[in-house]
């Protein structure tokens, strides 16, 4: 997966299910003990803000091909 993608949700994951976004790439957050986390950013369509999700589900996300 690369910045620019669109991808779509799937699996009953909440308010993304059914989703398609823009993949904008990884969010690294440092933590104030110094952990690295990596997390990655998305832009929902009919969203205003980008939406900040775990990398956990990665797996929840296809590439849409055109």
């Amino acid at each position: 997966m690369k910045a620019g993608d669109l991808v779509r949700f799937s699996h009953g994951h909440g308010s993304l299910d059914g989703k398609t976004a823009i993949y904008l790439g990884k969010n690294f957050l440092t933590r104030d003990d110094g952990m690295v986390i990596q997390n990655h950013k998305v832009m929902v369509t009919g969203r205003s803000s980008p939406t900040i999700i775990d990398r956990g589900l990665l797996k929840y996300m296809k590439r849409v091909v055109k």
